[in-house]
Formats: C-alpha cells, sequence, structure tokens
C-alpha cells in the first residue's frame, strides 16, 4: 500500500515539474533597464474601511466587549500597515481583558516600549497588574532622570490628564507595593503637583493616611487656587482635607461656596466629606443621618461605609448594622470593607473574638485599611489582652505614619495598664500629627492628674473643650467632670462647682457626678447642699457604698 502511494505521489511530482517547466519556459526575460512604475495612489474605499474600521474597535472598547475588540484590533494593524494608534488601540483592547502578559509580550516584540510614553505607561500599567514591580519600575524609570521623562512634554495636554501625573502616579503605586512608603508618598505627592486633576493621587495620600493633617494642608496651599481650569477642584479637594477642622462653619463655608457657586450641594464626595467631618467630631447622628443618605442612593459608595459602619457600632443600632454587613458580604465578598462591617457588628454585640477573626480577614485583603487594624487592636484591648493590642497599634503606626489614631491608641492603653510616662509619649506624637483632636488633650489631661499635676491637667482640659467648639457635648462629659476633679484637687471650689454643673446639663442622670458635686459642697461646708446632692445620687444608684458613707459623714457634721 505504501509502495503504490509513493509511486503515485511520484507521478504527480512528474506532472507538477511538467506543467512547472512548461510554464517557465514561455516567460519572458527580466528587463532591468525598464524605469520602474509610481506607486499608485492609495484606494480611497481602503480608507475608509480602515476608518470605519478603526470605529469599531474604539466602540468594543466602550461597549466593553474586549474580546471583539482584539479580534478586530488584530486585523486592523494588518490592515494598517502597523500603525502606531491602531497598535496601541490592540494592546489597550488586551489590557482591559486583564491579558497582561499578551500585551507586554505584544508592545517589546514590536519595540513599541521605546518608541512613546503612552506604550510606556501601558506596559508598565500591565507589569502592576502583574505585580511585577521590579520590572514596571525598569520601564517607566525610578526618577526624572529616566529617559521617559523626556518625551512626556511633548505628548501633555492641558485638558487631558497629564502624562507626567500618571507615571508619577504608577511610581508612587508600586513603591507603595514595595512598601517604601517615603517614597511613595513623594511621587503621589509629584503626581498632584503636576496635574491637580489626578484626583487618585490625593486619595492614595488621604485615604492611606501617608500625610498629617498639617502636610496636607500645606500640600494644597503649595498648588495655589487657580492651577486648574476647573474651579470647583481646589474647594472640593479642601472640604475633603477638613475632617479634623476644629470649626464647623469653616467646612459648611467651603460646602455653601460648592453649593451655591457650582451647584454640588448633592454631589455624593461633597456629602461624603461632610459626613466624615461630623464624625470625628463625634456628632454621630449627625454624622448618621448623612451617610444613610448617601447609602440610600449608593449602596456601594466605598469613601462613606467605613464612616456609616462606624456610626452605626457608635449609636447601637444592631439590626441595620447586620443588614448593612450581609448586602455587603453578598455583594463585595473580596473587600475589606464587607468583613469590616461583619467585625463591627460582632464588635458591637461584644462578641470579641468573632469580631478579631473578621478583622483580621479584612486585613489580609487590603493591608492599608486603617479602619480594621484600629478596630483589631480594639478587639484585644476589649479582652484585656494588652500585649496583643499593642502589636496591632504599633503595625497600624508603621503603615500610616499621617494617622495619630494608632498612636492615641498606644497612649490609652499605656494609660489604662498604668505606664503613664510612655503613655504621655506617645500622646505627645499624637498630638504634633493632629493638634487639634480634642481627645488627645483629655487624654493627656488625664495622664497629668494621675501624676498630680493638678494644675497641668487643667489646660489640657480646658484645651479640649476649646477644641470642641461647644458642639457635640454630650460625647464630651467625661471632660468636665475630669476638669471639675482637677479644679477640686486645686481647691478651687467654686469653679469645680461649675463644671460640675455643666456636666449635669449633659448628663443630668449621672450619680457619680451628683456624689462629686455634693462631696464639693461637703469640702466647703456647704452641709444641707451636700446632702441634698448624696441623696439624689443614692436614688439614681442606691448601692452606691462611697456616697452612702459620704452621706453619713455629712450627717453626723450636721449634727
Amino acid at each position: 500500500f505504501f509502495s503504490a502511494y509513493g509511486a503515485l505521489l511520484a507521478k504527480r511530482g512528474k506532472v507538477f515539474r511538467r506543467g512547472t517547466s512548461m510554464i517557465s519556459s514561455t516567460k519572458t526575460p527580466l528587463n532591468f533597464e525598464k524605469p520602474v512604475s509610481t506607486p499608485t495612489a492609495p484606494n480611497p474605499s481602503k480608507r475608509t474601511g480602515l476608518k470605519e474600521l478603526r470605529k469599531l474597535v474604539q466602540a468594543c472598547i466602550q461597549q466593553h466587549t474586549y474580546e471583539s475588540a482584539i479580534f478586530f484590533a488584530d486585523k486592523l494593524i494588518v490592515l494598517s500597515k502597523r500603525e502606531p494608534d491602531d497598535m496601541f488601540l490592540l494592546a489597550q483592547a488586551y489590557y482591559f481583558q486583564k491579558e497582561y502578559r499578551r500585551a507586554v509580550h505584544f508592545l517589546k516584540e514590536n519595540d513599541l516600549v521605546q518608541k512613546s510614553v503612552r506604550f510606556a505607561l501601558l506596559a508598565a500599567q500591565c507589569l502592576a497588574g502583574m505585580k511585577d514591580w521590579e520590572a514596571c519600575l525598569g520601564v517607566i524609570g525610578e526618577d526624572e532622570k529616566s529617559a521617559i521623562e523626556r518625551d512626556i512634554k511633548a505628548h501633555d495636554s492641558d485638558e487631558k490628564l497629564s502624562l507626567k501625573a500618571a507615571v508619577c502616579l504608577t511610581r508612587g503605586k508600586v513603591y507603595e507595593a514595595l512598601e517604601n512608603r517615603e517614597r511613595a508618598v513623594r511621587w503621589y505627592k509629584a503626581a498632584i503637583a503636576a496635574d491637580m486633576k489626578c484626583y487618585e493621587a490625593l486619595g492614595c495620600l488621604v485615604e492611606k493616611r501617608m500625610l498629617s493633617y498639617e502636610e496636607q494642608r500645606s500640600m494644597l496651599d503649595s498648588l495655589g487656587e487657580n492651577n486648574t481650569s476647573y474651579k470647583w477642584l481646589m474647594p472640593l479637594y479642601r472640604l475633603k482635607l477638613q475632617q479634623h477642622e476644629t470649626k464647623t462653619s469653616h467646612v459648611e463655608k467651603i460646602a455653601t461656596v460648592l453649593a451655591n457657586d457650582f451647584g454640588l450641594e448633592e454631589n455624593l464626595d461633597v456629602l461624603t466629606s461632610r459626613a466624615n467631618q461630623h464624625y470625628w467630631k463625634n456628632r454621630f447622628q449627625q454624622a448618621y443621618e448623612l451617610s444613610k443618605e448617601i447609602v440610600e442612593r449608593d449602596p456601594f459608595h466605598h469613601s462613606v461605609l467605613p464612616v456609616h459602619v462606624c456610626c452605626l457600632v457608635e449609636l447601637g443600632l444592631k439590626t441595620q448594622l447586620f443588614f448593612c454587613a450581609h448586602h455587603l458580604v453578598e455583594a463585595y465578598p473580596t473587600k475589606p470593607i464587607s468583613w469590616f462591617a461583619v467585625a463591627a457588628y460582632y464588635y458591637l454585640i461584644g462578641k470579641f473574638e468573632m469580631a478579631r477573626r473578621f478583622f483580621h480577614k479584612s486585613i489580609q485583603l487590603e493591608q492599608y485599611f486603617a479602619p480594621a487594624w484600629i478596630g483589631f487592636g480594639h478587639s484585644f484591648a476589649m479582652k484585656d489582652e494588652s500585649d496583643q493590642a499593642m502589636a496591632a497599634y504599633r503595625t497600624a503606626t508603621r503603615l500610616f505614619r499621617g494617622s495619630h489614631v494608632p498612636l492615641l491608641c498606644m497612649g490609652i492603653e499605656h494609660l489604662r495598664t498604668g505606664g503613664l510616662v510612655p503613655a504621655r509619649q506617645f500622646l505627645q506624637k499624637a498630638e504634633t500629627i493632629c493638634p487639634t483632636d480634642p481627645l488627645i488633650y483629655h487624654e493627656l489631661g488625664v495622664v497629668s492628674y494621675k501624676n498630680g499635676e493638678y494644675a497641668d491637667a487643667c489646660v489640657y482640659f480646658l484645651e479640649a473643650l476649646k477644641l470642641t467648639a461647644g458642639e457635640a457635648l454630650n460625647a464630651w462629659e467625661p471632660t468636665f467632670v475630669n476638669l471639675a476633679h482637677s479644679y477640686r484637687k486645686r481647691r478651687m471650689y467654686e469653679k469645680a462647682v461649675e463644671y460640675y454643673e455643666k456636666a449635669l446639663s449633659v448628663a443630668p442622670r449621672s450619680p457619680m457626678i451628683y456624689s462629686s458635686l455634693g462631696f464639693t459642697y461637703h469640702l466647703q461646708g456647704k452641709l444641707d447642699n451636700a446632702i441634698h446632692l448624696y441623696h439624689k445620687a443614692l436614688g439614681i444608684h442606691p448601692r452606691d457604698t462611697i456616697t452612702t458613707d459620704l452621706l453619713k459623714m455629712a450627717l453626723r457634721d450636721a449634727i
């Protein structure tokens, strides 16, 4: 069979060769002296076809049918003789389809990375998607002296986002992934300086607590008010950074400008910034009402969800928090905020070990999610596991150097366990980062009080009350009481009585305040007032042995 098949092939070969020889024998000889004909003009129909095909690829990308975009772009680059714009479209389609390796191979195989900054930036984004950080830096360079910088100016436009800003942003992300926070901060700031419209860089600096409050303000001041044609952008940035502003009137003024001049009063980012400011000023009800409005309009607005969850915890709204956590886990099982909400629910109902598990899961999903680290530390502190709590707070301090909260928590934990010296050190460090947080001064006042430095304690407590600006006084009832205690220790009884009465106006059902005020009158020799207040305290809490003993002493002295 095989020999017959071979013979058949040989016969076909002879026929083929015979046919070939006959064709070749009739060929005319080549004439090298004949002039070369001029190339014909391109076919208009062909040019129109390329234009239509190009539009088709762009439409596929805009409509998120990336596989179709890849199919047609692959044909487009062949028909257009590998035009750079068409090759960029194909590489973009690979990127949107998350075929990062294929995109990088295509760009390198066609020597496109070195030709233009847009190709280099796309290659860097693909390498970042592959988490190949060193190769990403190799493409875009580590500093301003790299080759890519020379090509940026030629392609930059004031109307679009600056390519320089995009390159600086990418460098910042790479250094953040490599845990070089100092360089990451440098490049994020460079991105905003290159183009104020690079909001993502500002978001990284603020959301990940890379800059202190003063550093944020000085960075915005250095940009200037007229650095962009979008006049509403700077007020919106300033509003975003106003969460630690001492006076609410400043925040409301900026919000009013955005509402009246630009019509942004109902914008979710504006409402989120206002909710953040209410939360940090302990106005939890107002913060909750704003965050609830935002969540009703957009249930998955990630910027407001941490504040919304924390407000639900502070207000003790267990049912709402349960449903919020359930919906988030169902919609975003891989997002840290979802498991943070679950952990917050368990924290609220007192199941701290379960809360700890879910705080840790949130951290595993996103290392730089600050609320989860603080909650993780709190879950240990609530069970008196001080060493583990301090370890969590220390890690948060290292990761979020622009935030004073981990340092504040470390100071409070040292204070709780009796370490007054380290407590003061951590609280003073927190003060340097955020000098406008009243809680820092309250805790410093407690440290001074326990050290017997009653005059210093009064100064700190008064500063804390000053920073509250007379707002949300319910949250500052302990500050009024501690200030009154400090005045009483200094034998300034009239001042002590004044602040005890202010504390009573905030918490009129507190037996401890009635007892302390009665004791102050007792020390002044005003026994009738003292006996009356002791009776009020015992009417609220009849089993208070200390107040009972004080009442017996007052009755004995009155006889």
